[in-house]
């Protein structure tokens, strides 16, 4: 469930499908295009309703004066309480998502390959609890100041990052430039936590996260998202490995939750002679599109390994099916996440330099593979399907550390229902108000006492802090976490 959060929340953030082909279909019949319309829709229904008048009796009457950050915050607030309707039946709308200021610079960055940070790519721990870094970009602060693949981000600035979810994570990264982050990082086979200050810069990086040719000719490329430059970028690799000797590929795509279509069609079109890579379809079906593969660029005819998960979305899921389809693929891992719905990304309102400040992406339509295989809520199943379950059955060792890690969370469950217990059973603070009280009866003038502060050495220990008053699952509740 962790994961699936996790994996969710940055698909809220990441995953607008095609802002170029979404943008596009959004123009109506007659040459105008569809974000003037909307928005001269959108202003021609702020007429006296609920909404406007909630607000202009809190601006007029709330006892403490609004300011504009906090009337924009209620817009904001208002435009996610309309859209929190859409994730209810009958629409069950996951992906029609607002952009504030904050999102929306993220959302860019994303898309255009350049943002203010430090040039990392993350994803998510084994454990899923922690974010990790999945890449470490060439010629960036994080390079320089010795950040490594699979390094566990456990804190930034003092917080500790447990749980929290992948945007929430970039964004305290990210900073204004110049500026600088703390991190802890956990590496494997460090005894203790590395401490790291890094200066955050303009970083530009490609969605062509990783290259690299294996033995037996076996090369690899690893797309992190599709933005812009993808396709040109992905064609160029794909020449190097080939004159390099490679047989084969692997298209990593897990944890790639999509971008631009148009970059997952050149994809698709290093390997598709000819053919349509996807079909969207929207509301009123005048404004349908269709992307296809050109029959004048270079094709490579070699065998194709594409590797999915669940947290493979969107535009991943298009160039993966469209491969199936036309026979070009052997698809590999777990089944996609299951996204087959396109948005145009509107904007919404300007800053003081006419820079869009934030957006709505509306579900505009559903894509269709070449097969017109149903991928919406459904997924692409692997043809040839291996997880953890397959890992634990192949590795005698993964599978020993998974028996010892199921019998450790067990003897925590016992112990916590044990102390749980004995703190229901025996009221320490009861017995420590009767003896107040006793002294009290008897004239004794009892000394107030501070709250216990404990050193960090003692951490772990049973602490206020850490006391749960409340029961925690039966134990053996754990076995089925695996």
């Amino acid at each position: 469930m962790t994961n699936f959060l996790v994996r969710f929340s940055v698909l809220l953030l990441v995953a607008v499908a095609s802002l170029f082909l979404g943008m596009k279909l959004a123009r109506s019949s007659d040459g105008s295009t569809g974000t003037t319309d909307l928005l001269g829709r959108i202003r021609a229904m702020q007429s006296p309703g609920l909404v406007k008048k909630a607000f202009d009796l809190l601006d007029r009457d709330y006892f403490t004066e609004l300011d504009a950050d906090t009337k924009q915050k209620m817009e904001y607030a208002a435009v996610g309480g309309m859209l929190s309707v859409l994730r209810e039946e009958p629409f069950k709308d996951e992906f029609t998502h607002f952009y504030d200021p904050d999102l929306y610079a993220d959302l860019n960055a994303q898309t255009t390959g350049e943002y203010a940070g430090v040039g990392i790519l993350m994803g998510v721990s084994a454990d899923g609890h922690y974010p990790e870094i999945v890449t470490v970009f060439p010629n960036t602060p994080a390079e320089e100041a010795g950040l490594l693949k699979n390094d566990v981000i456990a804190d930034i600035e003092g917080e500790d990052t447990f749980n929290m979810i992948l945007p929430e994570v970039a964004s305290k990264v990210k900073g204004p430039i110049g500026s600088k982050v703390k991190v802890s990082i956990y590496r494997a086979g460090e005894a203790e936590f590395l401490e790291f200050e890094i200066e955050r810069r303009n970083v530009e990086y490609s969605s062509v996260a990783e290259v690299e040719m294996y033995d037996g000719g076996v090369g690899y490329i690893k797309i992190s998202n599709f933005a812009e430059e993808t396709g040109p970028d992905f064609r160029e690799n794909l020449g190097h490995l080939s004159q390099q000797g490679m047989t084969s590929l692997i298209i990593d795509l897990r944890d790639n939750t999509g971008g631009v279509l148009t970059a997952a069609r050149d994809v698709a079109d290093c390997f598709v002679e000819e053919g349509m890579i996807v079909e969207v379809e929207t509301r009123n079906g005048t404004d349908n599109a269709s992307l296809s593969a050109d029959p004048s660029t270079e094709k490579f005819s070699i065998p194709v390994v594409v590797l999915i998960n669940d947290g493979t979305a969107s535009a991943s899921e298009i160039l993966t099916q469209a491969l199936l389809d036309y026979g070009k693929a052997t698809v590999v891992g777990e089944r996609s996440y299951g996204k087959g719905v396109v948005q145009a990304v509107i904007p919404m309102d300007y800053d003081e330099d006419r820079e869009v400040h934030s957006a709505l992406a509306v579900v505009i339509g559903k894509y269709y593979t070449p097969s017109r295989t149903e991928i919406h809520k459904e997924g692409i199943p692997p043809n040839i399907w291996y997880d953890v379950n397959n890992q634990l059955k192949d590795d005698p060792h993964l599978a020993e550390l998974d028996e010892r890690i199921i019998a450790k969370n067990k003897e925590i469950q016992e112990l916590r229902t044990e102390l749980t217990l004995y703190l229901r059973t025996h009221d320490a603070q009861l017995s420590k108000s009767e003896e107040v009280a006793r002294l009290l009866a008897k004239g004794v003038d009892v000394p107030d006492e501070p709250k216990l502060e404990f050193e960090e050495s003692t951490e772990g220990h049973l602490t206020a802090d850490a006391a749960s008053t409340s029961p925690d699952p039966a134990p053996e509740q754990t076995e089925e976490a695996h």
